[in-house]
């Protein structure tokens, strides 16, 4: 018999389960089982558990599953379905079609109408969905920036070419979004190696405080470190601490704390001055990270 305790299923694959259809419709209203989308049901349990991101994710699978004929993913669900790296999964699926299909959005999907070549189409992870460069061209055009910019510093560093973008936007004058786009390709940066970087690297800049170099390496008596943000000529360091540096997935968070205070006093005792910061000051409190760079990068400029 067919485990049902944690995954999306058709209603034929219910029934091979011993859950008749009306059965399935009692257990939705009964709240054991969900309605993920028309056709495709999930265990409530297993559901109710998956966090936003996870959720969002199997909403892609769910609409994948439950059409007829396999949805091209765009925009910022096809960066989601290519792996790319997204602000924020989205939980209504976006997909792309020719104008010549009459589907219409739902609450469970939007379709975006638009010309596809078959160069901008590939299969990736059992989806289909637009290529690394037309997805980020799509999310420069259409998300807002700091979404944009998380996908598109993603898709530079796996060796989508800027300049390609840039002149595929040059293709497009007058057309939605391109303004934006290019902007977007200007503040790029492939050297950010996760979204926080990302949007740290977006306050500043838009704070208009000198741009700061990404990954360097600066060497110690312990090493050579990459820090994320340094500014050479002040001796200023800015680190962007996620929350996935302390989930147990880098090691034990005692060891990584140890080897962290270990690094930065390395740093420190090579004149270095260290700040840290993380989401929720980047995302609630910009402007105490602001004050805190300004503050030193003045005092490093005072004679």
């Amino acid at each position: 018999m067919t485990d049902v305790s944690h995954r999306l299923f058709r209603l034929a694959e219910l029934e091979e389960a011993g859950i008749s259809p009306a059965s399935a419709q009692r257990a939705v209203r009964g709240g054991t089982l969900v309605r993920v989308v028309p056709g495709i049901y999930a265990p409530a349990p297993w559901w109710s558990r998956l966090r936003p991101g996870d959720r969002a994710y199997q909403m892609h699978v769910a609409v994948r599953r439950s059409a007829r004929r396999a949805p091209v993913f765009c925009r910022d669900s096809a960066a989601t379905v290519l792996g790319l790296r997204v602000l924020h999964r989205p939980l209504v699926p976006h997909v792309i079609q020719q104008t010549d299909h009459g589907s219409r959005n739902n609450r469970h999907v939007v379709h975006h109408w638009a010309e596809l070549p078959p160069a901008d189409v590939v299969d990736a992870n059992g989806f289909r969905a637009t290529s690394h460069a037309r997805t980020a061209l799509d999310c420069a055009r259409f998300l807002p920036v700091p979404g944009a910019l998380a996908v598109v510093d993603h898709a530079l560093r796996l060796g989508v070419s800027r300049q390609e973008l840039l002149a595929r936007c040059a293709a497009l004058p007058g057309h939605r979004g391109v303004r934006r786009a290019r902007v977007v390709l200007e503040l790029a940066d492939p050297r950010a190696e996760s979204v926080g970087e990302t949007l740290t690297r977006l306050v500043v800049v838009r704070a208009g405080l000198p741009p700061p170099e990404l990954q360097v390496e600066v060497e110690t008596e312990l090493g050579i470190f990459r820090p994320d943000f340094v500014w050479p000529q002040a001796r200023l360091i800015l680190e962007f601490d996620g929350l996935v540096k302390y989930s147990g997935a880098h090691g034990r968070a005692d060891h990584v704390l140890i080897a962290e205070r270990q690094r930065e006093k390395a740093l420190t005792n090579r004149g270095w001055r260290v700040l840290r910061t993380d989401w929720a000051t980047v995302t609630g409190r910009p402007e105490v990270l602001l004050s805190m760079l300004r503050r030193e990068l003045a005092r490093a400029a005072a004679p």
